[in-house]
């Protein structure tokens, strides 16, 4: 008992010089940091994506208070944090064009013919180089997720189709998703430019057609409908020119394969866009 009792009180006794060893490391080895270090940091969102091109908010932060650094590269953080970095800081920024990534194919499992049916690793590169992906079109989307893995803020999804979509209020426009993307389907588009051409495809129409219910065949409706300074049709494929402003709206419903679709509530829009097709059909 008495030995119990001795082990005890030597563990507390232990326990006490170790924790007393750690407050006086912690305030010997304490280091002072710069007062606007901390202030950026507590303003920056924390997410850590790294489209500032620094090793996460702290390390901007660290950039932001010891050198010249400019005060709008926080994607996430938009106009608002740059403004109350410039505050703390004294400087004044411009503010960027607010872009958003979207997936530039509709060909999901329903729709787009395959060559073989992949059953190894969930992974877009290993599929990728095992003849190109499974899918006939070698420009589709692989939809194996690894975007979805990266993304930090969970703003891709995946349908029970293996169609991968990007919701564009929620992402941050970090870019990951288009690093890592082997396919190079996805890419960056200013959120207010109204729509996009989700399709990637420089097949010719008639193939096109013939392996994917989806995709662009290059008929040119868009370019007749909106004008060529606004979308135009280049090696099989309609671009989107986004200098331009010009309403795509017309463009869109009127294109055959529903591949212009709006880089905001994309998902809504397919919906009311085929009922709307299917009702003119049957009347």
């Amino acid at each position: 008992m008495i030995s119990i009792v001795i082990g005890l009180v030597l563990l507390l006794l232990l326990g006490f010089i170790f924790g007393l060893g750690l407050a006086f490391a912690g305030v010997f080895f304490h280091v002072k940091t710069d007062p606007k270090f901390d202030k950026i940091l507590s303003i920056l969102p924390g997410i850590n994506c790294g489209a500032c091109g620094y090793p996460g908010c702290a390390g901007y932060a660290d950039a932001l208070s010891k050198k010249d650094v400019e005060i709008n590269l926080c994607t996430p953080g938009g106009n608002d944090v740059m403004e109350r970095i410039g505050s703390i800081l004294g400087k004044k920024g411009i503010a960027k064009l607010k872009l958003v990534a979207k997936v530039f194919c509709l060909g999901d499992d329903a729709i787009a013919l395959k060559d073989y049916e992949f059953n190894g690793e969930e992974d877009c590169t290993a599929v990728s180089n095992l003849f190109e992906g499974e899918k006939k079109c070698k420009y589709g989307c692989v939809s194996k997720g690894n975007c979805i893995r990266v993304c930090p803020v969970d703003a891709i999804k995946r349908d029970e189709y293996n169609r991968v979509w990007i919701n564009a209020d929620i992402c941050i426009g970090c870019e990951r998703c288009v690093s890592i993307c082997p396919k190079n389907v996805i890419h960056m588009v200013p959120k207010n430019g109204g729509y996009f051409v989700a399709c990637s495809s420089k097949d010719p129409g008639k193939l096109v057609k013939q392996i994917c219910k989806k995709g662009c065949i290059g008929c040119k409706i868009c370019e007749k409908t909106a004008g060529v300074d606004r979308i135009k049709v280049e090696n099989n494929l309609a671009i989107v020119n986004y200098d331009s402003d010009i309403d795509l709206y017309q463009a869109a419903v009127k294109c055959p394969a529903d591949v212009i679709v709006p880089i905001i509530n994309q998902t809504n829009f397919m919906k009311d866009n085929k009922k709307n097709k299917s009702e003119k059909k049957e009347n």
